[in-house]
């Protein structure tokens, strides 16, 4: 009896076990094939030679653990541990002792929750959709039936009024599946909206950016451009200032002012110029120093003076006048025909006469020619290796005191004198009085 009795125990502990042992399993194969389909919707969409295989294995293996086929291929890492969390419920004590109704309701909502998290990221929200998702929650309610509709009232043996929240929980959670794949549906169609809205954004912000950073850097090109042309305009003229400094050194000039200072005696040329109107007055009543004459015509012949008389009164007055006319037109033609240079004149067209030279000197521009003592004629005359310098300084070196028939440009190398200019004497200043005519060429 007490045999039998130890056999009927064991019998029932075993029925128990196995019992016992069947409801974990089939809720965690529930759960691993949540995990497999979800996998596969996400890695379908994914692009890559490894997801690819890790497509391949899922799809070939029956019933597995698709975060150790992840974890073996590798590269995919931050899948893996989504996938992970959403597998975490078979993991659990109560979850393991639920039935499959109870188990059913606790895998929709934490599949409902995993969606809510994740539907951000294109790789979840977009593949999965709400058919996906009604697709795979049908797997489920195959492996874990859930309650019917009519039984959430009838308290199960055991389980009084626990029961009944949970089964009005399955049921409202099962009325709520088609809502949420309506509402997903409506998420995917706004988030599809405001990605387009985005993209065109982003393209008209980009078209923007483009205009205003090419007036930008327009701008700053312009201005270095600008800030360099000035830069090497202001060398160019350094240069050429240091240039002609070093063309013209002090000892060159040394020379030409002791020239310049013994020909300020000419300034005595005016002279003659008054006097000439006194000295004709006097001429004619001065026969006494033509005496001398007379005698030195008469000596040889020691005669009487009747004949010495007649002949050399009537012939002394032409000599004397034709002495003095010669000497007023030797003056005339010497003060006519003389020829000096001068360099550039100021702006005012003045010519210093203490730079006057006899010769052409680097320092010449202007050759005058005079054609009486207070009056002469001038023209542009310089050094040929001189003329790129007055071309270049030509407002103040030949624009006072020459006007040109045509317009400068920098193809010009040479000036061409086309007529000369008068110029006057005054208080020992030469003056410009009609300018030269040039032309550049």
């Amino acid at each position: 009896m007490g045999k039998k009795k130890h056999i009927t125990l064991l019998a029932a502990l075993a029925v128990a076990t196995s019992v016992v042992g069947q409801t974990p399993g089939a809720n965690q194969a529930a759960v691993d094939t949540l995990t497999k389909d979800v996998a596969l919707a996400v890695f379908t969409n994914l692009k890559g030679d490894k997801a690819g295989e890790i497509v391949n294995q899922l799809s070939t293996c029956g019933e597995c653990d698709a975060v150790s086929i992840i974890r073996g291929v590798g590269g995919w890492d931050a899948v893996g541990v989504k996938m992970q969390e959403l597998g975490r419920l078979k993991s659990t004590a109560p979850f393991q002792g639920m039935s499959p109704s109870e188990a059913n309701a606790a895998i929709r909502r934490e599949f409902m929750q995993f969606y809510a998290k994740y539907k951000a990221d294109k790789n979840y929200g977009v593949p999965l959709s709400g058919a996906v998702q009604t697709q795979i929650l049908a797997k489920i309610d195959a492996m874990l039936p859930p309650a019917p509709a009519e039984q959430p009232a009838t308290p199960v043996a055991g389980q009084p009024a626990a029961g009944a929240p949970d089964q009005v929980a399955t049921s409202a959670e099962g009325v709520s599946i088609d809502g949420a794949a309506i509402r997903i549906s409506q998420l995917e169609r706004s988030v599809k909206e405001e990605r387009e809205t985005k993209i065109w954004m982003i393209v008209l912000s980009a078209i923007a950016g483009l205009l205003v950073g090419a007036g930008v850097v327009y701008l700053i090109m312009y201005r270095a451009l600008k800030k360099e042309v000035d830069r090497l305009i202001q060398e160019n003229r350094q240069l050429s200032r240091d240039l002609d400094a070093a063309k013209r050194p002090k000892p060159a000039n040394e020379p030409r002012r002791p020239v310049a200072d013994n020909r300020n005696q000419p300034d005595t040329y005016p002279s003659p110029r008054p006097q000439s109107p006194v000295a004709a007055a006097p001429v004619e009543p001065t026969p006494p120093p033509v005496a001398p004459a007379a005698i030195r015509s008469g000596t040889p012949t020691a005669g009487t003076p009747t004949p010495v008389e007649p002949a050399p009164v009537p012939a002394e007055p032409a000599p004397v006048v034709s002495m003095q006319s010669q000497g007023q037109s030797a003056v005339s033609a010497a003060a006519q025909n003389e020829v000096f240079y001068f360099p550039p004149p100021d702006p005012n067209g003045q010519f210093d006469k203490a730079h006057q030279a006899e010769t052409l000197l680097p320092e010449s521009a202007y050759r005058f020619s005079t054609t009486a003592p207070d009056a002469a004629t001038f023209r542009f005359e310089a050094e040929p290796g001189r003329v790129a310098r007055f071309l270049t300084y030509r407002n103040y070196m030949i624009e006072p005191a020459c006007d040109s028939e045509n317009s400068y440009s920098s193809q010009f190398t040479r000036i061409v004198n086309r007529r000369d200019g008068e110029a006057v004497l005054e208080n020992g200043v030469w003056r410009v009085k009609t300018k030269a005519l040039i032309r550049y060429e």
